[in-house]
């Protein structure tokens, strides 16, 4: 099958009917009122949630039977992305605790981010700095498994040719793949943010997950679970497209230098492999960081209060972000650079383990050499079409 029939059958009509479905959701759930959903809403998310499913089983099915991703390597890398982003933010809520109270508290009350954790264990014990890791862990391991997956998934739909989709995607296609992934995952990551960060900023909040969302949907509705979608979104969205356009580009980067360095690579062994994920996962990890500081900041001040009666998403995002001021936007950034640095770079380092482990090829395990000659072989003009 040529490019133009395999982008014609996929790439339009497919991300279409996605993001139709996404997209009605978004704007659904940011109208959701205080009480419980009306029929018609039960009714408007069943449609949208099937339109979605109908995309999936479609394209995943016409993919596999090109033999380029079958259901079995999709679930694969569903199960490593929720592990690696399960236990990297679990490993990390100590530090997402400070960080989230620096954003959270009165100006003033902490001096720094030493400060600030010296003051909660003092007050508090050494308990408050595993608060929300229930809900931590159970919201980013549906948002690192659907995120990784999708983002592989679009990633195949975008680019016609598996190899070069792999080993050296066009920054703009990575950029793209995790956009889309991004806008699935976060709808599902919401009411388990809602959720963190309330038991973070409020010491009484219950920290078990099904006692907390029973507690928000009970004062607030289903409006209180999901009105914090745009912030996550303006802070999600950057957070990933950096992160795997950073991290496309730091892979080869690290590969070129490692190569120079030794004079040329014939092959990586997997232990290189891994380091090289690793090393190229901290540095996508500082960028991502710093682009979606402002989102982070501005989505810890909105769970926080209630806004229910606030008015729309754009109005709280404004109002905050006028609140704060410029320089207020980046509240606990230090912390966040620490804390994204080693997420981020322990998750490709366990994603990537992972797939090699299921015998699934790793751009950090194929030399800069052969990735760049895949690339030139899909855009040398005699591809055939």
């Amino acid at each position: 099958m040529g490019i133009g029939d395999f982008e014609s059958r996929l790439s339009i009509n497919s991300v279409a009917l996605a993001y139709v479905s996404v997209g009605g959701f978004i704007l659904l759930a940011r109208r959701l009122g205080k009480t419980i959903p009306s029929a018609v809403n039960i009714a408007s998310i069943a449609v949208l949630s099937l339109l979605f499913a109908l995309f999936f089983v479609q394209n995943l099915a016409y993919l596999s039977s090109m033999g380029i991703l079958s259901f079995t390597r999709f679930l694969q890398y569903f199960l490593a992305g929720g592990l690696c982003a399960f236990l990297s933010h679990a490993a990390c809520t100590p530090i997402d605790v400070v960080k989230t109270r620096l954003q959270t508290s009165a100006s003033g009350k902490y001096n720094d981010a030493l400060h600030c954790l010296q003051s909660i264990v003092k007050e508090e014990g050494f308990s408050v700095l595993s608060k929300g890791l229930a809900a931590t862990a159970t919201g980013y391991f549906l948002h690192g498994a659907f995120k990784y997956s999708f983002y592989e998934l679009f990633k195949l739909i975008l680019i016609p040719d598996a190899s070069l989709a792999v080993l050296k995607p066009p920054l703009y296609i990575a950029a793209l793949a995790g956009f889309l992934a991004e806008c699935v995952a976060s709808v599902l990551l919401c009411p388990m943010e809602a959720i963190r960060i309330r038991s973070v900023a409020d010491p009484s909040f219950p920290n078990d997950v099904f006692s907390g969302l029973a507690l928000v949907f009970q004062a607030e509705g289903l409006h209180g679970l999901f009105k914090g979608l745009g912030p996550i979104l303006l802070k999600q969205v950057p957070y990933t497209v950096g992160q795997f356009v950073a991290f496309e580009f730091s892979v080869m980067f690290v590969k070129l230098v490692a190569e120079n360095l030794l004079g040329g690579l014939e092959s990586i062994s997997s232990s290189g492999a891994a380091f090289i994920s690793l090393v190229a996962g901290v540095m996508a990890g500082m960028f991502a960081c710093v682009i979606s500081q402002p989102g982070d900041t501005i989505l810890s001040k909105i769970n926080q209060e209630d806004t229910s009666t606030d008015g729309s998403t754009t109005a709280q995002i404004l109002r905050v972000t006028r609140t704060l001021g410029f320089s207020g936007l980046f509240l606990g950034l230090g912390m966040r650079l620490v804390q994204v640095s080693i997420m981020i770079g322990s998750q490709f380092l366990i994603y990537d383990t992972i797939k090699m482990a299921c015998g699934i090829t790793v751009a950090s395990a194929v030399p800069a050499s052969a990735s760049v000659a895949v690339s030139s072989t899909v855009a040398s003009p005699s591809t055939k079409n």
